[in-house]
């Protein structure tokens, strides 16, 4: 999850994140991380020493964002079926937002963007900020061809998934290929998103 407190304008990094890309040869408003690391399309023509360029500059750009975010996890393999994944994602949401109560109360609205890829994550987000927060809730539908938001959350959640691997020792080839070491993966990247860790 991202948070940003829409009362903190980000048009000035925006465009400052489009004329780097559009320097560097990248016009399109769209960066998703996963397959820039392993060179699929529409990355699939692009040398690794371009296609850092493109990640070094949407990183740059994340770490000027006045956003913090929270990830969750579960082990799909530790549950027996979905509905208590479903269960343990609650719990471990609903446990973040009671902790942070305060921050949240803050807003007089709480607008949530999803694109709805998952019903499943769908239906807990309706399950926990839904039932605590009630009617200051505005869930809207959102794409990540059209929110750069939505871009940097997939470049987090890529961040934390790729910690996990590295930390596990259980590195992908592709993350090997892309990042080098570990130590270039953290010093460079994750130790400079996981400041923003609310």
């Amino acid at each position: 999850m991202v948070f940003h407190n829409q009362d903190d304008d980000i048009s000035t990094e925006i465009s400052v994140l489009d004329e780097k890309l559009e320097n560097i040869g990248w016009n399109e408003s769209f960066i998703h991380t996963m397959p820039l690391i392993r060179q699929d399309e529409p990355y699939a023509t692009f040398l690794r020493e371009e296609r850092i360029k493109i990640f070094t500059t949407f990183a740059a750009f994340v770490s000027a964002l006045p956003i913090s975010y929270k990830a969750f996890f579960v082990t799909k393999t530790f549950y027996q079926n979905e509905s208590q994944m479903e269960e343990a994602f609650v719990h471990q949401i609903s446990s973040f937002i009671n902790d942070k109560l305060e921050y949240f109360q803050h807003f007089d609205k709480i607008i949530i963007y999803y694109d709805r890829g998952q019903k499943i994550i769908s239906r807990i987000l309706r399950n926990t900020f839904g039932d605590i927060f009630g009617g200051i809730v505005d869930f809207r539908t959102a794409y990540q061809k059209d929110y750069r938001l939505m871009q940097v959350a997939d470049y987090i959640c890529t961040l934390e998934q790729s910690r996990i691997r590295w930390d596990e020792h259980k590195p992908t080839k592709s993350e090997k290929d892309f990042f080098l070491t570990r130590q270039v993966f953290m010093k460079n990247f994750y130790k400079k998103i996981s400041r923003k860790h609310l």
